[in-house]
């Protein structure tokens, strides 16, 4: 039997041919299919008809076939974008201070030597002031088993100490409470939220809910509705820049409220904190009792939505157009070796010993990583201030080694629910 064949549609945009296999005698997928072109399925089925490929009218950058198109609307993913929006979404909510002017990003290849000088004098003395970051590795007792499995790899191995420490913490915090709906943004596949769920699935009228932009496949909390009987999942569509949350029903009932979040990509880290006090503001009944964020992609973090301006400005000097200049620098530690690939590439192929330390200078990447996680922790010390002033105790702790991962650092915030 000859092995299916792959689909003869180049896709310039990945710079190859698509790998989607195809029917016997055919050329192209159903999606690369030629506009209007039909197709016939094998003569032996009974029920082999002429099929269409259209144009899907709510996206036309895909297609589906013409006599599936009633069901498809109905289940496309742009429907939600055409949809009359819930309640719970009100454009730029959380956006922070919109009325700031766009300050333009300027390479920092492009400034000027004494610009740079002057910002790293900052740095350093900002970076002064904070209290050491202490390490506070742990693990929960619900992923012992899932850990002691020596088939896993290195990269799920990763998560998973990462979701125990996390995990770890809340109850650390005390935050495992029962009448608690927990809230992970930015969930993707919900893998966090999975062992949570695992966690707190004995506690009375608890629920988990997961928000993400994004609609996935593959998601972990379908699996969990399956699992489970005793425990609420819910999963909303939204842009947490968009999300009220005071205004979704189904966890306005919860006595208290907690946020989580993995590896939350810069803006959107500033964009859950400001989520998560509008709600309390906005209504009394709508108890924030904490909440456990570990950080991630400093680089791309925004100003108007950075919830530690006042901090920025007031404690460390910086200037609001030396914003883009932090965020650049954040990203020195995490950047790996700061070799090009041409250099990389060059390093490897010599023998010469004299070519390999002129390529690279290791005490030079040193200081740059060093710098890097210093402007790291003074973004996340702006969030801990954030969150003081809206009545929070925090605390800022590095909840994973380095070898594990490079962005390590966690805030774990809680704040005393009246009864």
């Amino acid at each position: 039997m000859s092995e299916p064949s792959n689909c003869q549609y180049f896709v310039k945009r990945k710079k190859r041919y698509c790998r989607m296999t195809v029917k016997q005698g055919a050329n192209f997928c159903g999606e690369h299919l030629p506009q209007g072109q039909e197709t016939t399925t094998n003569a032996e089925d009974v029920k082999s008809i002429s099929r269409k490929r259209v144009l899907c009218p709510l996206d036309p950058t895909h297609t589906c076939y013409a006599t599936k198109l009633t069901k498809h609307l109905k289940v496309c993913n742009v429907k939600q974008l055409t949809d009359v929006q819930p309640d719970y979404i009100v454009k730029g909510i959380n956006s922070g201070y919109t009325n700031l002017q766009t300050l333009k990003h300027v390479p920092l290849s492009q400034l000027d030597e004494s610009t740079l000088n002057t910002v790293l004098k900052k740095i350093n003395a900002a970076y002064e002031k904070i209290p050491e970051i202490p390490e506070v590795i742990l693990t929960h007792s619900v992923l012992e088993d899932e850990l002691s499995n020596v088939t896993y790899g290195k990269d799920v191995r990763k998560h998973l100490l990462q979701n125990s420490s996390l995990i770890a913490h809340l109850q650390r915090a005390n935050l495992l409470q029962d009448d608690t709906c927990f809230i992970e943004f930015g969930a993707g596949k919900g893998k966090l939220t999975y062992w949570l769920a695992q966690a707190i699935k004995e506690q009375q009228n608890s629920a988990v809910m997961l928000v993400d932009r994004s609609s996935h496949r593959h998601k972990s909390d379908n699996k969990l509705k399956n699992e489970t009987n005793s425990l609420d999942v819910i999963r909303i569509r939204a842009d947490i820049a968009d999300l009220s949350l005071s205004a979704v029903r189904e966890i306005e009932n919860f006595r208290q409220k907690v946020g989580i979040a993995k590896h939350l990509c810069g803006v959107a880290t500033d964009l859950t904190m400001r989520c998560l006090i509008q709600a309390m503001y906005s209504s009394p009944e709508f108890r924030i009792s904490g909440m456990v964020v570990a950080f991630c992609c400093h680089h791309r973090c925004e100003y108007a939505p950075y919830v530690g301006h006042d901090y920025l400005a007031k404690t460390c000097e910086f200037l609001p157009e030396e914003f883009s200049i932090l965020c650049s620098i954040a990203s020195w530690a995490t950047c790996g070796s700061g070799k090009s690939r041409t250099l990389t590439a060059a390093e490897e192929k010599t023998e010469n010993e004299a070519v390999k330390d002129s390529l690279h200078s290791e005490g030079r990447q040193q200081k740059r990583e060093t710098i890097g996680r210093k402007v790291k922790t003074i973004l996340n010390w702006g969030r801990v201030e954030y969150l003081k002033t809206a009545g929070f105790n925090c605390e800022l702790v590095n909840y994973i080694s380095t070898d594990i991962s490079l962005e390590n650092m966690c805030i774990i915030a809680t704040r005393k629910v009246m009864q």
